[in-house]
């Protein structure tokens, strides 16, 4: 079951934040594509892998 509704993104973000979780522009940016459908949850993992690697 997909959930691409904001509410669980939120939801999710919201957990992550009391993980100590800091704002994250690029992250923040793929979850909203994620949301209206423009990128798989593959796609948002092959992005965020990416970002860690040039960090």
């Amino acid at each position: 079951m997909r959930f691409r509704s904001p509410f669980f993104v939120k939801q999710a973000g919201a957990a992550n934040v009391g993980q100590g979780y800091v704002y994250d522009p690029v992250r923040e940016a793929a979850n909203a594509r994620y949301i209206s459908g423009d990128i798989t949850t593959e796609e948002v993992r092959e992005e965020m892998l990416a970002r860690l690697k040039r960090a």
